[in-house]
């Protein structure tokens, strides 16, 4: 029988770190202890840490508040990880054989390993998603036992931007927390909110975000594509705040209250006025066309990624995130992309694995990814105090300074200053004055044993030359 599991999961969202805290129990059931959230702006933009002290901070804020509210400390941490750099890349690799063979495991791991070894500039492979195998003449999902000279292997390499991982792991090194595992945040995202008939028939899944929108395109129970396209919500906020002249909170408090993806023109008043700061109204059609600009360029990006995939999308598209909660997203979708299959909104699984007496605000916490890491983690994250280091006195000891630096090849760039050009390289086997192991050394011979050797010299030359 299982025993109880704390899980400790945080995600760097397009804008905002988030962090979670639930209790795995020994039923396999879910209860979400606690959630917290740090704002980011200054520090991580669509994802992507620019500022690493900035960003260590904001870690340190949620898991000091997590650990402070559950009196408990946080040991390691699983990190979800997502970023406008984040999206598949097709690849193929093929096999001829001189005589038919029976495909064997053996080959089609080989397969996987020549994919994984395919190099990309500046970014690395996070996950892989095999599609379909050519064998011979015909493409089947498990060549395993079939005969054929032939085998062409078809993949979708989730790749991102090799920074990308670095940099967390420089932040919770700096934290002094072990990263218990990665996790891509749209993946699991979509294993959360999506149902196998859904992935089967087709469908994607368009996670709208603050900073940007993510779409993961699925059929017959593979990942066919992901992208991240680099606009969200914060950009009709911006859009707000700038053409009403006002700052960005009020902005979004106003596009929470009147905003609206798509205007029916026989139910709108055009000619009402709104209250905005400072005793200014503005019409409600400016603030509408002003919303709707923005939403018809984010959505026609959004059927422009699935447009491949279109007439495979029998379960349609689910629209998900912060930002989906704006009114008549549906309707805007249908008119702008000219969509004529189903348009579903959803925040929540479709059959719930957890319990929760926390209050969220749908509209500003959207925890599904963070659920989706707790229900996929393992591993006991917390202790009632620090765990304390074990001696082993048996061990090599080591300088400790040395041993809290980096070591080669772990990400970090060492640079090595120049000397000024005047100051020549200092000899190797020179003892400056003072130094503690000076009297260690044999003292070197004065002027008066030099001239007195000097001299020795010179008389047994004469005498033999005599």
């Amino acid at each position: 029988m299982g025993t109880d599991k704390t899980l400790v999961a945080i995600e760097l969202g397009s804008s905002s770190i988030r962090g979670i805290i639930g209790q795995r129990r020994a039923d396999g059931t879910l209860l979400v202890l606690g959630y917290e959230r740090e704002n980011t702006p200054d520090c991580v933009r669509k994802g992507v840490i620019f500022n690493i002290d900035k960003t260590v901070q904001a870690i340190s804020n949620i898991i000091k508040r997590i650990e402070e509210r559950q009196k408990v400390y946080v040991n390691k941490v699983y990190v979800g990880i997502s970023g406008q750099s984040l999206r598949t890349v097709k690849n193929e690799v093929i096999r001829n054989f001189d005589v038919k063979v029976s495909i064997s495991d053996e080959i089609v791991d080989g397969l996987m390993q020549d994919n994984c070894a395919r190099i990309y500039d500046d970014c690395e492979i996070l996950d892989v998603a095999p599609q379909e195998f050519r064998v011979g003449s015909r493409m089947t999902n498990e060549p395993v036992g079939v005969m054929a000279d032939h085998i062409e292997g078809y993949y979708q390499n989730v790749i991102a931007r090799t920074v990308l991982s670095e940099n967390i792991k420089r932040c919770f090194q700096a934290l002094g927390k072990e990263i218990a595992g990665f996790y891509i945040s749209p993946l699991l995202l979509a294993n959360y909110l999506l149902t196998d008939i859904e992935k089967r028939s087709g469908c994607a899944l368009v996670d709208l975000g603050a900073d940007t929108t993510t779409v993961a395109v699925y059929e017959k129970n593979i990942l066919r594509h992901l992208v991240v396209i680099p606009l969200g919500g914060n950009n009709i906020t911006a859009d707000i705040a700038s053409a009403l002249k006002m700052e960005m909170e009020e902005a979004e408090q106003l596009k929470r209250s009147f905003g609206s993806a798509y205007y029916d023109e026989e139910d709108s008043d055009s000619t009402r006025m709104i209250n905005i700061s400072n005793g200014r109204t503005v019409e409600e059609k400016r603030l509408r066309d002003i919303i709707e600009a923005r939403q018809q360029e984010i959505l026609e990006n959004v059927k422009h990624q699935i447009s491949v995939f279109s007439e495979q999308l029998l379960a349609g598209v689910i629209f998900t995130g912060a930002a989906a909660n704006i009114k008549n997203l549906e309707n805007a979708f249908a008119t702008y992309a000219h969509f004529d299959k189903q348009i579903k909104t959803r925040f929540n699984s479709p059959t719930p694995e957890y319990t929760t007496s926390l209050k969220l605000d749908p509209q500003a916490n959207n925890i599904a990814t963070l659920v989706a890491m707790l229900r996929r983690a393992n591993v006991e994250c917390t202790s009632e105090k620090p765990l304390e280091p074990t001696l082993d006195f048996d061990a090599p000891q080591t300088d400790p300074l040395a041993a809290s630096q980096p070591a080669a090849g772990e990400g970090v760039v060492t640079k090595t200053e120049p000397k000024p050009a005047d100051v020549p390289d200092e000899p190797e086997d020179v003892k400056l004055e003072g130094t503690d192991d000076e009297e260690d050394k044999p003292k070197q011979p004065g002027f008066f044993s030099k001239f007195g050797k000097k001299m020795g010299q010179i008389l047994s030359g004469l005498v033999e030359e005599s």
